[in-house]
């Protein structure tokens, strides 16, 4: 571990002036990297730092971590299945090795057998072991920046309300991965919210539902009497009609039509519990019966179109009272499907689950809404602290994504084209909750309802996120991870879902880290020094994962380098051809492609290459910098044939240590 430049939770006291003329001591605490929202974005962002090296600051407004995966209770993935990998497929195996070991399954929900799911409160324990193990992290709690302090273009500290007490982080790389894209507004850098560019943003323009869902399980020993409903919440008749076109007693079985039934909806979002010791199945209908605990996240949308709004405004986004009053009324929306579940639907004895330790923190005054009825206080206490969020505040980056980035073959499951800087993959279908007509979409991006696919009938596909959309357009000191990239509204209807979310919190936290150890601002970065930290934390970048060339093999990453940048083809989609002999031909062509090397020593071209031939070349080729490239040089010894696997590797040591490097494809 590299030797610290900043101490942690130093302490300093500076005097700050107040409007009164007045001054005051303020404590100071230094980091090397300050995430702001502790999310699935932001553990997994400090995380990733903080195994690079770094101090690092997690600062969270609520008192839960894990963001929409825990605080939020959408703890059933967005899962499928071939972005497993980096911190993401560290955090499902060890939710595996959990349930496993109390003999319970995690392939429960969504109607499918390869699914993960998990109790809210277990992925939080999962998350704060991760992060204790990897490295110097303060989890700060309960904490909410209140102003952003930028001069000479770059964020350097933030004032942070700390239970009450004003307390000043300074860091070198602050990552914005709250819930709302807060911190960037208080930044200054420019962000869309819905369809507009801040600073001219549309109040009334709109983004996509939210929703507060709910842990209920099934008591099977009796309901505690306070967990029952005790009669209609306020606006139950307003939601009814939506409710029964979703979810009925005597409803489909799935796949079917609407509504459907009961067990169809316990099934879809259903979690595991240890206490039930039946053997539960997502893709076997003939074990739903058996689900005792499940998550309420069907038909509780908030508005859910209802009414004349076509949508949640910007305001929600903008405006605290606003966002509260909103909050407020999602909650009651779904305090109002838990009656109908109790009620019309017969299921007497299943309410809010007392033990996944919610009941302190929330995003709403809720507690002291006069209008609300007491009698709901036990249940709405057991309620998660804030909403499920789908789409927030996203920075103007270098480069903002559009429907076009992620267009993908239906046969290959992926994009046709690959992008050279990409530092996370995405693979979610366009899922936006509302009104996706083109009057709400982003003109200026080009963005139209027409462009948008219907990628469900092939499940998605794989899409790759490159480097430039973490970093602001202009202002230094600052990335974004979480919900708050650089994409149009339509792109985050398939970033926004936990498996990318913690993938691109991943690169988030790898670019601040090789910011700091470089000493230079994240737009100054080589892409390719993140890829190859990335890499060495086992996180795949490529469209490709080849059979031959396993996340283990030491030809990895340089098949997935490649890949990204062009300069070797693969000999199928499923093979790269790791073991196959190399000619001095195919030694050209890489070179050239990769290194944009033109001359080339007479050889018979169809020769076949020795690793020790090879590496007499290097020497040549490089005689005139050869103290740049001698350690890859000296890295080649014996005459067994050169691999294409060897000169792929070969090829990306040489261009980590080139002064340059060639994006060509």
């Amino acid at each position: 571990m590299r030797k610290k430049t900043y101490l942690i939770a130093s302490f300093f006291f500076i005097l700050i002036s107040i409007s009164s003329g007045s001054a005051y001591a303020l404590e100071e605490r230094l980091y090397d990297v300050a995430v702001i929202g502790a999310g699935s974005g932001g553990c997994s962002a400090a995380i990733q730092a903080a195994r690079m090296g770094m101090s690092v600051a997690l600062i969270e407004e609520s008192d839960w971590i894990g963001g929409q995966m825990t605080g939020a209770a959408v703890s059933t993935m967005d899962d499928k299945t071939k972005t497993r990998t980096g911190i993401y497929l560290e955090f499902i195996t060890k939710v595996r090795e959990y349930y496993s070991a109390r003999n319970t399954s995690v392939n429960i929900c969504y109607w499918g057998s390869d699914t993960v799911a998990f109790e809210p409160w277990v992925g939080q324990m999962i998350l704060k072991e991760m992060l204790r193990k990897a490295g110097l992290v303060d989890i700060i709690l309960k904490a909410r920046p209140t102003s952003v302090k930028v001069t000479e273009n770059r964020v350097r500290s933030a004032v942070v309300k700390v239970d009450g007490k004003e307390v000043l982080f300074s860091a070198k790389v602050f990552i914005d991965a709250t819930e709302y894209g807060d911190f960037i507004a208080l930044s200054g850098a420019r962000y869309r919210v819905g369809n507009s560019i801040s600073p001219k943003i549309d109040n009334n323009a709109i983004i996509q539902d939210i929703t507060y869902p709910a842990v209920i399980k099934q008591y099977k020993d009796g309901l505690p009497p306070e967990l029952k409903v005790q009669g209609a919440p306020p606006g139950y008749t307003d939601h009814l009609f939506k409710f029964r076109m979703t979810i009925r007693k005597n409803g489909s079985t799935w796949p079917g039509d609407y509504p459907f039934s009961p067990v169809v909806h316990n099934a879809y979002r259903a979690i595991p519990d240890p206490s039930n010791n039946a053997i539960i199945d997502g893709g076997k209908p003939e074990t739903w019966t058996s689900i005792t605990k499940t998550v309420i996240n069907w038909a509780n949308d908030y508005p859910g179109q209802n009414g004349s709004s076509p949508n949640l405004s910007v305001d929600f986004l903008e405006s605290p009272n606003f966002r509260a009053l909103a909050t407020r009324e999602a909650m009651l929306k779904t305090l109002a499907f838990l009656y109908y579940m109790q009620t019309e639907l017969g299921m007497s004895d299943w309410s809010v689950d007392n033990r996944q330790g919610y009941g302190g923190w929330f995003s709403t005054d809720w507690a002291d809404w006069v209008e609300f009825p007491e009698k709901y206080r036990p249940i709405l206490s057991l309620f998660p602290p804030f909403p499920y969020v789908r789409e927030s505040r996203r920075l103007v980056g270098i480069r903002t994504m559009t429907v076009d980035d992620i267009l993908r073959d239906e046969k290959l499951g992926r994009t046709l084209t690959s992008k050279p800087h990409s530092l996370a993959l995405g693979e979610y279908p366009i899922d936006i909750h509302g009104k996706n007509d083109s009057i709400y979409l982003e003109a200026d991006l080009g963005e139209t309802k027409e462009k948008i696919p219907n990628d469900w009938n092939g499940d998605g596909g794989l899409f790759q996120i490159p480097f430039e959309v973490f970093v602001p357009e202009k202002l230094d000191g600052l990335l974004a991870a979480e919900k708050n990239i650089s994409v149009s509204r339509v792109v985050n209807g398939s970033t926004r879902l936990q498996p990318v979310t913690m993938l691109t919190g991943q690169a988030a936290g790898a670019i601040a880290a090789m910011s700091v150890i470089q000493k230079v601002q994240p737009r100054q970065l080589r892409p390719l020094d993140v890829q190859t930290e990335l890499w060495r934390s086992k996180s795949r970048l490529s469209l490709f994962d080849f059979e031959d060339a396993p996340n283990y093999s030491a030809s990895w990453a340089g098949v997935e380098a490649a890949m990204l940048y062009g300069y070797m083809d693969p000999l199928t989609e499923k093979f790269f051809g790791v073991y196959d002999k190399m000619h001095w031909v195919e030694v050209r062509d890489v070179f050239r492609r990769a290194l944009g090397i033109q001359k080339f020593p007479d050889r018979e071209l169809q020769a076949l290459v020795t690793v020790s031939e090879f590496s007499s070349w290097l020497e040549v080729l490089f005689k005139k910098d050869i103290k740049r490239y001698q350690g890859v040089i000296d890295g080649l010894a014996g005459d067994k044939p050169l691999t294409k696997g060897k000169l792929a590797s070969t090829v990306l040591a040489l261009l980590k240590v080139a002064p340059e490097i060639k994006d060509k494809k």
